[in-house]
């Protein structure tokens, strides 16, 4: 990289004012893959100005932004130049794409520390970064990997330092203690939890058929199957049908988040309810497609029909 130019008018401006111009250049509304190109964004190219700049403006792009990764990066067993360099004493956010092991270890018999179910290697990782924040591991198509996971981590809690996997709410797990305890780390399954909290709101509206039909639309851009089939649920919850679509012994597991007896439980009674909620809604999205739940919908709205 080419030397600082003293003339430059960027040089000129106090360091507060060059910061504020970095954190807009560099702040960006989703979370960044810093092995890809992101369209529409030139605006990294600023880091290879020159090395004053790339000193100052690195340090805004880690603290302002969310770095998305997958343990592919953190295996023991992968080619360093196929994992995501990461300034791990710089980084405050991190995103896991997926829980899956990486790819050398899939096919390996033996996997590391990092890919294996406890993930022991990955949390040792995870724990040298000083910095870090926030971690969220997005575990919606490896459901089986966290279920082992939170297995392991009440099995093994008193070797381990205390670790606890709760389920905080409907698709959400928090991790605690070894080491995590500074840091806001997460289990997230992503279509779940991001879509059921306006679907759930929606449900208790009053809104009409039309209008309800306009905010399932706008949810369908993010997610075209999970709308339409997390709504039968809650609407047939709302008209008593709920029976009709899970049965009545499935039925039973429905847990009503705003319920009095959901919030005089203690935490491992309220951990329990949501965790076997939302093992049943993960059941659920896997088990039928958006087109039958629509079907079926339409005929519990059908006074002629069930």
């Amino acid at each position: 990289m080419s030397d600082p130019v003293p003339s430059s008018p960027l040089f000129k401006l106090s360091p507060e004012l060059r910061l504020q111009i970095y954190t807009h250049l560099l702040t960006f509304p989703t979370p960044i893959h810093l092995r890809q190109h992101v369209p529409g964004t030139p605006h990294t190219a600023l880091l290879r100005t020159n090395r004053q700049i790339h000193h100052e403006a690195q340090a805004v792009l880690y603290d302002t932004n969310t770095i998305s990764l997958s343990r592919n990066d953190f295996c023991l067993n992968t080619d360093p130049a196929l994992q995501t360099p990461v300034e791990t004493r710089q980084v405050r956010q991190l995103r896991f794409t997926s829980f899956g092991e990486s790819l050398a270890c899939n096919v390996l018999v033996e996997r590391c520390a990092v890919c294996r179910d406890d993930a022991r290697g990955l949390l040792e990782a995870l724990g040298r970064m000083p910095g870090l924040r926030s971690v969220t591991i997005d575990y919606s198509t490896q459901i089986a990997n966290l279920m082992r996971f939170r297995q392991l981590a009440a099995e093994e809690a008193g070797s381990r330092k205390g670790l606890t996997v709760t389920c905080i709410s409907v698709g959400v797990y928090r991790v605690r203690g070894a080491g995590f305890d500074q840091a806001d780390f997460t289990f997230s399954h992503r279509p779940l939890a991001s879509i059921w909290p306006d679907l759930a709101t929606l449900s208790y509206s009053l809104l009409s058929e039309e209008e309800q039909e306009t905010v399932l639309a706008r949810l369908r851009t993010q997610d075209p199957d999970t709308p339409d089939k997390l709504w039968l649920l809650l609407w047939a919850a709302r008209h008593g049908r709920l029976s009709d679509v899970l049965g009545e012994q499935v039925a039973g597991a429905w847990v009503d988040e705003s319920s009095d007896a959901l919030a005089g439980m203690d935490e491992q009674q309220r951990d329990a309810a949501i965790h076997g909620f939302t093992v049943m809604l993960q059941t659920f999205l896997k088990a039928h497609t958006a087109v039958q739940c629509r079907r079926v919908l339409g005929v519990l709205r059908d006074p002629v029909g069930l």
